[in-house]
């Protein structure tokens, strides 16, 4: 992996959210009011779609639009992470990875995403694992193809 790639870029940015986290943690611990927003992943990569997108819906085209979909909710990315850390046995380092993972986002028509919302809004799948998942689990009824340029 080239130390400029995206991808080394991604997965040194999942290092920094982790190590994040884990500051958090301790500043709740020592009283700070302190919280976790889900909205931190598209400020950490801008523009985040072109870090961690994986393509689009095939039934997205110029007219119909589409909603950027985060394919593991972040509240289940940040909820994970936090775990994980609590757990304290897999280092920040394999944290990172399974953050890496799992932090993608596809393009997915609107009415897509309303069906989703009303099922797995912040949820995966009954039984899916953060360490052993599918990532494309929630949208697997979903056929994603290459956004072309």
């Amino acid at each position: 992996m080239s130390h400029n790639s995206k991808e080394e870029l991604v997965y040194r940015t999942c290092v920094l959210l982790v190590q994040h986290f884990r500051n958090l943690i301790k500043a709740r611990a020592g009283g700070f009011n302190c919280g976790f927003h889900s909205r931190i992943f598209q400020h950490m990569l801008h523009w985040e779609f072109d870090f961690v997108g994986v393509g689009q819906s095939a039934e997205v085209t110029n007219e119909s639009g589409f909603h950027p979909e985060h394919v593991v909710p972040c509240a289940v990315l940040i909820r994970e992470t936090l775990r994980l850390i609590e757990e304290n046995v897999l280092s920040d380092t394999e944290i990172a990875k399974l953050l890496q993972k799992h932090w993608k986002i596809a393009r997915i028509t609107k009415e897509q995403a309303s069906e989703i919302d009303k099922h797995y809004k912040s949820e995966m799948p009954p039984g899916w694992c953060f360490e052993s998942g599918e990532t494309l689990a929630r949208l697997a009824h979903i056929k994603l193809v290459p956004i072309s340029k």
